[in-house]
């Protein structure tokens, strides 16, 4: 699966930069009784969450830090979704449950684990697939993964990958083409998240941590 297009499955990886689409094999996952969730991305569940495809907790990295972020799933995983479709054919899919992340700064090794990543996500998906609303509460992991949505985050005084424990981030974003869900630009449309921690800076003291428990 494409590293850019799986960021939209990410509630707490995802607030405004990482939707830049949303892609999985079809039939993936579980609806939590041992049958398929469906096609990925979700037209509609029914009203009733589901749990995410297998392919949801898949490694992944991010570009931070002057390095490589590694990111791969904790112990906890227990994400379900819900999907519905409109009338007017915008595609809306929730994201909610316990989630975990364990990541590695390429460069050193600095390592933060089981970071809780369980905010609750919600992405509303316009019917031509050129825009969307986003809106991700804490706990929640947020990272750039291109200029337009770094620049919206400078913007905004927020560092390019930040963690945060509380409040709520919301925005809007444009994309190129509906294929390809490249990001052209974006705004923030609310913010109401306490104390942003520069990713960075945490794998920094992880790293300092670590070399005082040697």
């Amino acid at each position: 699966m494409n590293r850019k297009m799986r960021y939209l499955c990410l509630p707490a990886t995802l607030a405004l930069a990482l939707l830049t689409g949303i892609s999985a094999p079809a039939s993936a996952g579980s609806d939590g009784g041992g049958g398929a969730a469906g096609p990925w991305p979700p037209q509609d569940t029914d009203g009733k969450y589901v749990s995410v495809p297998d392919a949801y907790y898949d490694p992944y990295e991010f570009e931070a830090c002057d390095t490589t972020i590694k990111v791969e799933a904790g112990d906890e995983r227990e994400v379900k979704y819900k999907g519905e479709k409109k009338d007017d054919g915008t595609l809306v899919i929730r994201f909610r449950g316990d989630a975990t992340v364990d990541l590695t700064r390429v460069s050193d090794d600095a390592t933060i684990d089981e970071l809780d990543i369980s905010g609750p996500f919600t992405q509303r998906l316009a019917a031509d697939g050129l825009s969307a609303r986003l809106s991700a509460r804490g706990p929640s992991l947020v990272f750039a993964v291109g200029a337009a949505d770094e620049k919206v985050f400078e913007d905004a005084g927020l560092p390019k990958a930040f963690y945060f424990e509380r409040g709520r981030l919301a925005g809007n974003v444009v994309y190129a083409a509906a294929d390809q869900m490249e990001i052209v630009s974006g705004e923030i449309t609310h913010n109401s998240i306490r104390h942003a921690k520069d990713i960075c800076k945490l794998l920094d003291r992880a790293k300092d941590d670590d070399r005082k428990h040697r």
